[in-house]
């Protein structure tokens, strides 16, 4: 598709991976229904049909999608594509729709009756779009977590407020986590349907964010909330569940590398500045083979500095090209609705999502190593 992100470019889809049904479903939707909006949806917030053209063409389909046998395809690499190509073209309907993951991916792992029946009952309807879940658990990383978990006859009753909750009003179900007070962690499921939330859940006026503002991200109360053992998926030791988080999170993220894959097309079309956006995706096409050869070759839990490193440096080239599509537009791009502006306000965002503090350290000592 000659509109697809980074078309012409290093970072252009490979044939295999752009003959692929769903990269290609996918990319389809993502340049005809989401790109087309994207300043509007940036500034208005993501529209429920954005998510059902999501759904439609399959992409909330990629947990346990399967390449064809003759594709030489891996699961890992249609994954990685789909996120690129959507945070390129739409970051903000991105970032609301991959809320789901981390429910599918719980849902899959879960063992024992109730985590199997969940699992029965809920991924069917989520991997075809008709379940739409949030998340709001990262704070368990704190030393003192937010939101604590009381056990009581049958369950447990959840208390505290959620700092961070994207897709409020447009998701139908909540990935809660919560503390208990022997210092584990509650991963649990809870309805949030608009009209139809549980008792006791809501969401508390805050300052609105200056990125990624349409993501309907909200912070949530939940005053006695109560969840029965049928829809906790998992109850494990805290220290476990931060160990496991920041594992996941050390490697690069491909939604970072679908961000500069926007701003090398912002160059391109930037003239004269063609030739800088080339040469801006030939070091990004460089740095994300490093980084996925390196999730790809080495075991989970080895060379966590070097793939801090390489998550650090797509940051920092991510902001540095993101400021350098501000500097090309001039001063247009401090107006909202200009892309520019945007590309920059969502450079920064990668900096805090999913982060951690040894990401945090080794971001802050790249940006600022020549002081």
């Amino acid at each position: 598709m000659p509109d697809a992100p980074g078309a012409g470019t290093a970072l252009a889809t490979p044939p295999d991976l752009a003959a692929d049904p769903l990269v290609a479903a996918v990319t389809e939707a993502a340049v005809r229904v989401l790109r087309p909006g994207a300043e509007r949806t940036a500034a208005e917030g993501v529209p429920r049909t954005h998510l059902d053209a999501l759904a439609a063409c399959g992409a909330y389909g990629l947990i346990g999608y399967e390449p064809g046998p003759l594709s030489g395809l891996t699961p890992r690499q249609v994954v990685r594509e789909v996120h690129e190509v959507l945070a390129a073209v739409d970051p903000s309907t991105w970032f609301v729709w991959t809320q789901h993951v981390p429910l599918a991916k719980a849902l899959v792992q879960a063992s024992g009756p109730a985590g199997t029946a969940l699992r029965e009952s809920w991924l069917p309807a989520l991997v075809r779009g008709e379940r739409r879940p949030t998340a709001g658990y990262a704070f368990l990383r704190r030393p003192h977590p937010p939101v604590t978990a009381e056990r009581v006859p049958g369950g447990w009753r959840l208390a505290g407020r959620m700092p961070w909750v994207t897709g409020w009003g447009v998701a139908d179900s909540l990935y809660a986590g919560a503390v208990t007070g022997s210092d584990e962690a509650v991963l649990a499921l809870v309805d949030c349907a608009p009209g139809a939330g549980a008792e006791g859940l809501s969401a508390v006026e805050e300052a609105p964010l200056w990125a990624m503002g349409g993501t309907h991200t909200a912070s949530v109360e939940l005053r006695g909330v109560l969840v029965p053992d049928s829809r906790v998926l998992a109850v494990v030791p805290r220290a476990d569940w931060v160990r496991a988080y920041d594992l996941e999170n050390a490697d690069a993220q491909p939604a970072v590398f679908g961000q500069l894959r926007a701003t090398a097309d912002f160059l391109l079309r930037s003239a004269p500045y063609g030739e800088l956006g080339l040469r801006l995706a030939e070091k990004t096409a460089r740095l994300r083979a490093e980084a996925y050869a390196l999730r790809d070759e080495v075991p989970a839990g080895e060379e966590i500095g070097a793939r801090l490193s390489l998550r650090a440096a797509a940051l920092d080239l991510a902001v540095r090209s993101a400021a350098a599509c501000v500097a090309v537009a001039g001063g247009r791009a401090v107006q909202y609705g200009h892309t520019a502006g945007r590309l920059s306000r969502e450079a920064q965002f990668h900096l805090i999502q999913a982060q951690t503090t040894p990401l945090r350290t080794e971001t802050a000592r790249l940006m600022l190593g020549d002081l």
